[in-house]
């Protein structure tokens, strides 16, 4: 049997030409005309019923039931002349698909559905209209949705070098020299236990922090998640505003990280790059002028930098150690230095502080590649973009060309 979404309802119709009962009153009583087929009080109580099933606690219910269903009836009328027909392996299938993208078998997705006052033949009737009328979009505007390899290329530069979500960061650093490591670890600890507890992050990282970023409450400033060193990223992964990771051991010591705030950046598409560093590290002992007399030079040494230009030649004047190094991926390089290059821009530089030296670090560059697998998934995620903008465009111009009253 083929399937032009032939289920609107226990009353509705689907398309022009079939003969509909008429009932004046009551729940069945036909509550919209769209072009030849109706919209019935029954069908709009099941959309709100189904809507509530999945999660869909808008306000306005009923609007947006009758919204969605004009919608559908104009798109299973232009998948019926264009001769779009599913058949039920294909929709058994779906009903499948949509299950397992909710943690559901099919049996449990339509025993919710069921419990929620959901007709199955509304369920399938939702469903239906969206594959036929995604096959309708595939057909007339695939080609055109298709991105290039100039698109392609262009976002990358554009989106893909950062994530959609950014976070803002803070930091409390407390390095084993001095405490030792056995108290350095119980004071990590014991700060993560007072932050979870309500404690004041900034106001921890005022009190403890050796990092350059104590005098402002440990905050580093909005980053994206593919900035950072894998470990790092690793121990932020779903953490909320507000929260605390668990304290992170580097070779000279402990970094507690803790998410301040986050906000989604629009127009990005999040998708799997990897990045390479070249970055400068010139190394300032404390000599006779203690870390006073290092500070001074350090800040020197910044004011006179051009990014990294000449540095190379220059890095024989500083300690062991000190050079360019790169392209380095962000897997490779040592976490408490990832983190510091996080917060750089190219030709941006920040000190920090290692036993008996300062660090100037630079940022020399910063790439972004994609593999073959994260190209496919832009250029797929492009296409769904693309697809959805020419969805919108071509129902706009349906609704425009239909005759739509309420009963």
């Amino acid at each position: 049997m083929v399937w032009l979404v032939k289920r609107i309802s226990l009353i509705g119709a689907l398309i022009a030409g079939l003969a509909l009962p008429a009932f004046s009153q009551g729940a069945y009583s036909v509550a919209y005309r769209v072009n030849q087929g109706v919209i019935s009080n029954y069908d709009i109580s099941q959309r709100v019923k189904l809507f509530r099933a999945l999660g869909d606690n808008r306000p306005n219910a009923r609007q947006n039931a009758i919204d969605a269903l004009i919608d559908d009836r104009l798109k299973a009328e232009a998948a019926q002349n264009f001769g779009i027909a599913i058949d039920q392996a294909t929709l058994a299938r779906s009903i499948e698909n949509y299950a397992q993208q909710r943690n559901l078998s099919a049996q449990q997705l339509m025993s919710k559905l069921r419990g929620g006052g959901v007709a199955r033949e509304s369920f399938e009737e939702f469903l239906s209209v969206s594959l036929v009328w995604n096959s309708l979009l595939r057909g007339r505007f695939g080609d055109q949705a298709q991105p290039s390899e100039i698109d392609l290329n262009a976002q990358l530069n554009t989106y893909a070098v950062s994530s959609a979500t950014t976070i803002q960061l803070g930091e409390i650093v407390l390095p084993y020299l001095g405490r030792g490591q056995d108290a350095t670890v119980a004071l990590a600890t014991q700060i993560v236990s007072q932050v979870r507890g309500g404690e004041s992050f900034t106001k921890l990282a005022r009190q403890y922090s050796q990092s350059a970023t104590a005098a402002d409450g440990g905050v580093i400033g909005w980053v994206s998640p593919n900035r950072l060193p894998p470990q790092i990223a690793a121990s932020v992964r779903g953490l909320g505003r507000g929260q605390v990771a668990e304290p992170i051991y580097i070779p000279s010591g402990i970094v507690i990280i803790a998410v301040l705030d986050a906000r989604t950046v629009s127009q990005q598409i999040e998708v799997p790059v990897s990045v390479k560093l070249t970055y400068a590290e010139l190394i300032i002992p404390f000599a006779t002028g203690g870390a006073s007399d290092a500070a001074t030079q350090a800040n020197r040494l910044r004011r006179s930098l051009d990014g990294c230009r000449g540095l190379e030649a220059r890095a024989a004047d500083y300690a062991q150690g000190s050079g360019v190094f790169g392209p380095a991926s962000l897997g490779n390089i040592d976490t408490d230095i990832g983190l510091a290059l996080a917060r750089l821009d190219p030709r941006e530089s920040t000190v920090l502080q290692s036993g008996n030296a300062l660090r100037v670090l630079v940022l020399c560059d910063r790439v972004s590649e994609m593999s073959v697998e994260g190209r496919d998934a832009l250029r797929n995620q492009l296409f769904s973009r693309n697809l959805a903008a020419l969805s919108e465009g071509y129902l706009l111009e349906l609704r425009r060309n239909s005759i739509i009253t309420p009963q």
